[in-house]
C-alpha cells in the first residue's frame, strides 16, 4: 500500500523544488505592494511583531480566536453548501475540481454542530480565504447571492494522465453562483459550480466538471431538526484508471444524482440521527460488449451519540443498503448479476475542544454480498474522518479520510474499495496573502480480481488578493499513479496561475 521510493523519492524533489520557486516569487510581489501605486491595503505592510506567528498557544490565549473586527471578518457568515470530508475524497471524477481549503475546513466544522443549532460552527478558524477579497454577496430580502469567478493559464507534462501522456498547454475557467439564506432559525444553501480545463493541442484531453448542491436544514424544535440535500455531478472518467474502455478519443462520462433525508432528536444526554438516501451513477460515452455499469444505492441508516457538551464523545452508526444496477441479466449465464444487499457498522468519537481542535473519526466495516455466486462479497473495513486544527490565527491544518464502495463491469469482478486520506495547511502571510499546501495518497482495490491503484498527490498554491474583488492564483500539482495493470503508471506535473474575481 505504499508508493515505490524511486516515486517517493521524485515526489519530494519536485515538491522542493516548486515550493522554493513559488516562496521565492512572494518576495517580489511584497516589493512590488511597497513601491507600486496601486492602493493596496496597509495590511499588506509587515508592521506585525514578527514573533507574533511563532508564540505557542495556550488554553487561556482565547485571543488567538476571538473574531477578527477587520472588514469581512467581523460578520458571522451562512456559507454555500460543501461536500462532506468523504465526498470531497472519494468523489467519481477523481480528475475533477479539488476542494477549496475552505471547503475542507466547513466540512469538518459542521460535524460540531448539536441538533437545533445554525449558523457557522467554525467561527474563530482561519478558514484558508484572504480578507481583502473575501465574499460578501448581494442581499435579495432575506436571501443572499454570492459568485466567483476564476480564470487562468496552465502548462503540464502529461496532459493525458497516462503512461506516455504528451505535454501541453491549457486555459481553465471556474465560475460559481450561490444563494444563502439569512434567516434566524432556518438555513437554505444552493450552489451550482462549473469548471472547464481545456488543452491546446488535444481536444480530448479536455477536463469538463459540472456540480450542484443544495441543502435545506429545518429547524423544528428546541430538541429536533430535520436536514434535505440534494447533490449532481459530471466529469470524466481519468484514462489511466482500469475502468475506462476509451483507449483513443474522449473517456466516459460519469454523472452521479444523489438525495437524503434526515431527522435527528436529542433525547435526555443521547443524539438519534436517522436518514434515508438514494445516490445513482450514470456513465455514457465509448463502451464495450460488457455490461453496463449504471447502478443506483439505497440506503437507510442509524446513529445514536452521546451529547452531554464533554470534550470527547462516543458514536455509534450503523445501516442497511441496496445496490440496483441497470441492466437485468435475465438468466443469461455470460451475465454479471452484481446487484447486491448489504449493511456496515462504524464505531468512533466526536471531538470539540473548540476553535482548536473538532471533527471527528470513526471506523468500522461494510459488506455487499451480491445476487450472483460466481462473485465474491465486496467487504472490507472502513474509517472515515476529518479533523481541523487551528493552533494560531493565521494557522490551519485539517486531516481527514474515507472509504468508498464503488460498483464495476470489470469480468469476475465484484467492485472497488477505495482508501482515501489527505492533510491541508494553510499559512495567513497577510490580510492578502494565503499558502496552503496539500500531500494526499488513495488506495483502490477490486475484488475478484488482482488489480491495485495507488495515487499520490502533493500540491503548493498561493493567492494575492490585490483588490477588494480580485486576487491572484498561483498553483503547482504532482501526481503519481501506479496500477498493477500493466502500462498505466505515470507521473505529471502542472503549473497554472489565473485571477479569481468574486464579489
Amino acid at each position: 500500500m505504499c508508493l515505490s521510493p524511486d516515486v517517493l523519492k521524485n515526489i519530494n524533489g519536485r515538491s522542493f523544488l516548486a515550493c522554493v520557486l513559488m516562496w521565492g516569487a512572494f518576495p517580489i510581489c511584497y516589493a512590488v505592494a511597497q513601491v507600486g501605486d496601486l492602493e493596496f491595503r496597509d495590511s499588506f505592510a509587515f508592521d506585525i511583531d514578527p514573533g507574533a506567528d511563532f508564540e505557542r498557544p495556550s488554553e487561556t490565549d482565547a485571543a488567538s480566536f476571538e473574531p477578527l473586527i477587520e472588514e469581512g471578518r467581523s460578520r458571522s457568515e451562512t456559507r454555500p453548501p460543501v461536500p462532506t470530508a468523504g465526498e470531497q475524497l472519494t468523489g467519481t471524477g477523481r480528475s475533477g475540481r479539488a476542494a477549496r481549503f475552505s471547503e475542507r475546513v466547513e466540512a469538518a466544522s459542521r460535524l460540531s454542530r448539536s441538533v437545533g443549532e445554525v449558523g457557522n460552527a467554525n467561527e474563530g478558524i482561519f478558514d484558508g480565504e484572504t480578507v481583502q477579497d473575501r465574499p460578501v454577496g448581494i442581499q435579495l430580502g432575506s436571501l443572499r447571492l454570492a459568485q466567483s469567478f476564476d480564470a487562468g493559464l496552465g502548462w503540464t507534462d502529461n496532459a493525458e494522465q497516462a503512461n506516455g501522456g504528451t505535454a501541453d498547454g491549457f486555459y481553465e475557467i471556474d465560475a460559481a453562483v450561490a444563494v444563502i439564506s439569512d434567516w434566524e432559525r432556518h438555513e437554505l444553501g444552493v450552489e451550482l459550480r462549473g469548471s472547464l480545463r481545456a488543452f491546446f493541442d488535444e481536444p480530448d484531453n479536455n477536463q469538463p466538471v459540472v456540480t450542484g448542491r443544495g441543502n435545506v436544514h429545518l429547524d423544528l424544535g428546541d430538541l429536533t431538526t430535520a436536514d434535505i440535500d440534494g447533490v449532481y455531478s459530471f466529469s470524466r472518467e481519468e484514462r489511466s484508471s482500469a475502468e475506462n474502455e476509451a483507449l483513443t478519443g474522449r473517456t466516459n462520462s460519469m454523472q452521479e444524482i444523489g438525495g437524503s433525508f434526515s431527522l435527528s432528536r436529542q433525547v435526555s444526554l443521547v443524539q438519534l440521527r436517522g436518514g434515508i438516501g438514494v445516490d445513482r451513477t450514470v456513465y455514457s460515452g465509448q463502451m464495450s460488449s460488457s455490461q453496463p455499469r449504471d447502478n443506483t444505492v439505497f440506503d437507510a441508516t442509524l446513529r445514536t451519540s452521546l451529547d452531554k457538551g464533554a470534550a470527547f464523545e462516543p458514536y455509534l452508526e450503523g445501516g442497511f443498503l441496496v445496490r440496483k444496477y441497470d441492466q437485468d441479466c435475465n438468466g443469461d449465464p455470460s451475465c454479471f448479476d452484481r446487484t447486491s444487499r448489504g449493511y456496515f457498522v462504524k464505531a468512533g468519537v466526536h471531538v470539540d475542544r473548540g476553535p482548536k481542535l473538532r471533527g471527528e473519526i470513526g471506523v468500522g466495516y461494510r459488506a455487499e454480498y451480491l445476487d450472483d455466486d460466481r462473485l465474491d462479497a465486496l467487504q472490507g473495513l472502513i474509517f472515515e474522518g476529518s479533523f481541523v486544527w487551528s493552533p494560531t490565527r493565521r494557522d490551519t491544518v485539517t486531516v481527514s479520510g474515507a472509504t468508498s464502495f464503488n460498483g464495476t463491469n470489470i469480468s469476475g469482478a465484484s467492485g472497488s474499495i477505495l482508501y482515501a486520506g489527505d492533510v491541508r495547511y494553510a499559512h495567513e502571510f497577510t490580510q492578502d496573502l494565503v499558502g496552503d499546501v496539500r500531500f494526499g495518497y488513495t488506495y483502490r482495490a477490486y475484488e475478484g480480481v488482482s488489480i491495485v491503484e495507488q495515487e499520490g498527490t502533493g500540491s503548493f498554491s498561493l493567492v494575492w488578493a490585490f483588490s477588494k474583488d480580485a486576487a491572484l492564483l498561483s498553483r503547482y500539482t504532482f501526481h503519481s499513479f501506479e496500477s498493477s495493470s500493466p502500462d498505466s503508471n505515470y507521473t505529471s506535473n502542472l503549473i497554472e496561475a489565473g485571477l479569481r474575481i468574486r464579489h
